[in-house]
């Protein structure tokens, strides 16, 4: 055998089978690598992916601008134009009365009759005490103007003239008096005869044929009457818009549960000071109510044309928290974290509600926001903030 050839021993690899088990081996290796880099970046996406998720995605919106001219609805009284209670003058009893509840009546007409016979002797009696004072008093003239001429004549001495003079005097005082107590007693007479003092409707009677009335209002009234060819509305504005109520604008005065059409009034005056209880400003609007449409008493709702100068806004109703903290929407800062902002509710109107204070045109509000949203809290936003239609 020649010495070039190489022998192999039999269990031993050959060079090339070296190469493939070398082969083989990177390949395994490369491919447990590859493997576990797979892993490391799928578990890496997970992670992020569950951060992802842990934080809320939310729409926002900005609040509108409430419209600065608007309708306000305000409770008021209605009161007639004037009404009055009618006391007894004299003292006597009913003779008779002539009108019950309900009945119109104009001014000056008679209402009812007292019997006062008490009045009537001390008037009998004073005119007779004033007769007998005026003869007095003419005799006391004749003495006097008697005395007069003889003292110019010097046959009595003045000062006897100047007595009578002073007697006849003092008569005629006397006589003065007298005609002032018959003129007292006459109005006293004439008081028995009860008249309206004014056109109106006489609301309550309280008195039967036969009783005792005294004079004075110590007593009950015998008649109330009211004026109601025009009513007075009482109103009170809140201060947000007491400055916009001006003398002199419409107002529109509906009674629903009386059934009467709307009539429209005008602002005729206000208390021109807030009232430091409620903070309102009294407001009173005369109606016409020569048609009888409405009567006093009743509750009414007036309808003002008023501005604010206050900065309201306008958002959807499920904007809104309710926290035990108070009512709060949830704003979105330039960071995208949550603040939660306290806020003040004005008008509702069903989806959508006024806020008054808490809020400006640039805050970006949380739609529906969930209720285990949190202060501070970090969200994602799905889209760029769009002004709200709310309200439209």
């Amino acid at each position: 055998m020649s010495s070039a050839n190489v022998s192999h021993h039999p269990g031993q690899p050959s060079h090339g089978a070296r190469l493939v088990l070398i082969g083989l081996g990177v390949v395994l290796v490369g491919l447990g690598v590859f493997g576990i880099v797979r892993r490391v970046h799928a578990r890496h996406e997970l992670t992020q992916e569950t951060q992802r998720d842990a934080i809320a995605t939310v729409a926002t919106m900005t609040p509108k601008a409430a419209p600065m001219d608007q309708a306000l609805t305000l409770p008021g009284t209605v009161a007639s134009w004037q009404d009055a209670q009618i006391y007894a003058r004299t003292t006597g009893y009913v003779a008779k009365w002539y009108v019950d509840i309900g009945a119109r009546v104009k001014k000056g007409q008679r209402l009812a009759d007292l019997d006062t016979p008490d009045v009537d002797n001390q008037l009998l009696q004073g005119k007779a005490q004033m007769r007998t004072d005026i003869a007095n008093m003419n005799f006391a003239k004749v003495t006097a103007d008697r005395y007069e001429k003889l003292v110019k004549q010097g046959l009595v001495a003045t000062q006897t003239g100047d007595q009578y003079e002073a007697q006849y005097k003092a008569d005629v005082a006397t006589v003065q008096a007298d005609e002032a107590n018959v003129a007292h007693l006459q109005n006293l007479e004439d008081f028995k005869y009860i008249a309206a003092p004014f056109d109106g409707v006489i609301t309550q009677r309280n008195l039967d044929v036969g009783a005792l009335v005294d004079a004075g209002s110590t007593g009950s009234n015998l008649f109330v009457i009211a004026d109601t060819s025009t009513l007075r509305v009482y109103v009170d504005v809140p201060e947000t818009y007491a400055a916009s109520v001006k003398i002199g604008m419409p107002a529109e005065v509906g009674l629903n549960t009386y059934g009467a059409k709307p009539i429209t009034g005008t602002v005729a005056r206000t208390a021109d000071a807030l009232d430091a209880t409620t903070r309102t400003l009294r407001t009173e609007i005369d109606v016409d109510n020569r048609a009888q449409e409405l009567v006093p008493g009743v509750y009414a709702n007036v309808k003002l044309a008023v501005a604010t100068a206050t900065h309201n806004y306008i958002v959807p109703a499920n904007t809104l928290l309710f926290r035990s903290e108070g009512l709060r929407v949830a704003l979105v800062d330039g960071t995208r974290h949550v603040h939660l902002q306290p806020v003040t509710l004005g008008r509702d109107f069903g989806s959508t509600v006024e806020v008054t204070d808490g809020l400006s045109e640039q805050d970006r509000i949380v739609l529906s926001p969930p209720d285990s949203l949190a202060e501070g809290q970090q969200v994602n936003i799905t889209a760029p903030s769009i002004p709200s239609r709310a309200g439209k």
